[in-house]
């Protein structure tokens, strides 16, 4: 997994709870919490790190792993606002991420494993099939959440199927609430 992730994770504890937390979540789940932004590291480090942050935030690990999601979506895209540019809604954002964000992703952490999505409209709404070896579906859900929240747009997403729940596939159905 990319360094970039564990560092909005990192910016994520620190603005919600502290940098000092970040610290105590850092030795508690025996990381060493050293990433850059461009190296690789073990998937198990994520789940160690949530394990730890769901306990001092008094969450679940899916609540922990949503929330980093749509609190960290502002973090990512400060890293690299470009990603962007000439995307004016969330729709245009997410009906982007393989053709659009994933490719300049690539450009950046050549080595990186993406995850791909498949978005089709249903009405208003959209419906995101999300495939990744990690099935981190929940992450998925918590970073299109953020993306309606950097647009002002408060979004809803109802998973239809999910890999983690023995679905053949992560199914999302995204709307504007109300």
């Amino acid at each position: 997994m990319k360094g970039v992730l564990f560092n909005v994770i990192e910016d994520v504890v620190t603005e919600a709870l502290s940098a000092d937390a970040w610290d105590d979540v850092v030795d508690s789940s025996g990381v060493t919490g050293a990433y850059t932004s461009l190296g690789n590291y073990p998937d198990g480090d994520l789940t160690r790190i949530v394990i730890a942050t769901a306990a001092a935030a008094g969450l679940s690990e899916d609540a922990t792993v949503r929330l980093s999601g749509r609190a960290g979506f502002k973090h990512l895209m400060r890293r690299a606002p470009h990603l962007l540019e000439g995307l004016d809604d969330w729709k245009a954002v997410l009906t982007s991420l393989d053709s659009i964000i994933h490719p300049e992703v690539l450009k950046i952490y050549p080595d990186a494993d993406v995850p791909r999505f498949e978005i089709v409209a249903d009405g208003d709404a959209l419906i995101v099939t999300y495939t990744s070896k990690r099935d981190l579906c929940v992450l998925a859900d918590g970073l299109m959440l953020g993306c309606g929240d950097s647009f002002g747009v408060e979004l809803s997403v109802e998973h239809l199927t999910c890999t983690n729940k023995g679905g053949a596939s992560c199914t999302m159905r995204v709307a504007e609430d109300g």
